[in-house]
């Protein structure tokens, strides 16, 4: 009870990452939009028995022929799979660091920075760092680990167009007779990502989807005043554990204004949660 986990809490991202894979891959003309990918359930490219999506794994089925948004919607593992691999990590981690995985959001209580998955940090641990790593890094797994407010600040500096601001609690200092505000709170820009506005439409696209038309999680949302785009997470711990449930999102879909992240240790799918993230935005949109 002593563990702030909003702030000290460090998790993998799971799919949540996808998002980040996808704007490296797009910015870095590794794909387009429009790009279409043939998903075939287990990636082979480095040889046989390659990581599986979890479609695959799951119900031996294959996401087949699709693109950037859709692939974010149905959250395909072997689409992210290609595209990190293309990428190579050097250029993931660089696109991963910006948004702010890894590092301090600048909040103004104690937070870990966690980690962000890299060949430096696996050879810093003593161990060998391999090209097929890269793939785990892609959908958000490998050593990586982050707290849920970079989650929630990596999704405000996404759909925000790319300026990473740092969190904060603090608005202002009063005298202690409230008479006279000593410190008011200037906000501060950490670093900015350059992001073409059609590669962040299509990654938004993908998270809207989620949540709309046939979307798995459209009932959730369905009753709210704004339109939400989302992304689910299932970060696995280890085989003889239940996987940590992740989610995050944002609001209104148009116009955002509030980025939220959940995350549930052992929770298992992270679509497990769109109900506590679709509680929380009610609540917050039945203020406005």
């Amino acid at each position: 009870p002593f563990l702030n986990r909003a702030f000290q809490g460090a998790y993998p991202p799971g799919s949540t990452f996808k998002m980040i894979t996808a704007i490296a891959g797009l910015e870095e003309e590794i794909i387009t939009p429009s790009t279409k990918i043939l998903t075939e359930g287990q990636y082979n490219y480095y040889g046989p028995n390659g990581p599986m999506c979890w479609y695959y794994r799951q119900f031996g089925g294959r996401h087949g022929l699709i693109n950037v948004s859709k692939a974010i919607e149905v959250s395909c593992n072997y689409f992210f799979f290609d595209v990190g691999r293309q990428l190579r990590i050097d250029r993931l981690v660089d696109y991963a660091t910006r948004f702010g995985l890894g590092q301090s959001t600048g909040v103004e209580l104690d937070e870990r920075r966690g980690v962000m998955a890299s060949r430096e940090y696996t050879e810093s641990v003593g161990q060998t760092w391999y090209e097929g790593n890269t793939l785990s890094v892609a959908i958000g797994q490998e050593s990586t680990q982050v707290t849920p407010l970079q989650l929630a600040n990596y999704i405000a500096t996404l759909v925000n167009g790319g300026t990473r601001n740092a969190a904060h609690l603090l608005k202002e200092v009063k005298s202690n007779d409230f008479s006279q505000v000593v410190y008011t709170y200037e906000p501060r820009v950490l670093n900015t990502i350059e992001i073409q506005p059609e590669n962040l439409a299509a990654v938004k696209k993908g998270m809207l989807d989620l949540t709309t038309g046939t979307g798995s999680l459209r009932r959730h949302f369905q009753n709210l005043p704004v339109q939400v785009g989302a992304k689910t997470g299932s970060a696995q711990i280890s085989a003889q554990t239940e996987s940590n449930a992740v989610f995050v999102c944002f609001a209104p879909f148009d116009d955002p204004e509030i980025a939220v992240a959940v995350v549930v240790e052992h929770g298992g799918s992270g679509g497990e949660l769109a109900s506590i993230a679709a509680d929380i935005l009610s609540y917050y949109f039945s203020f406005q």
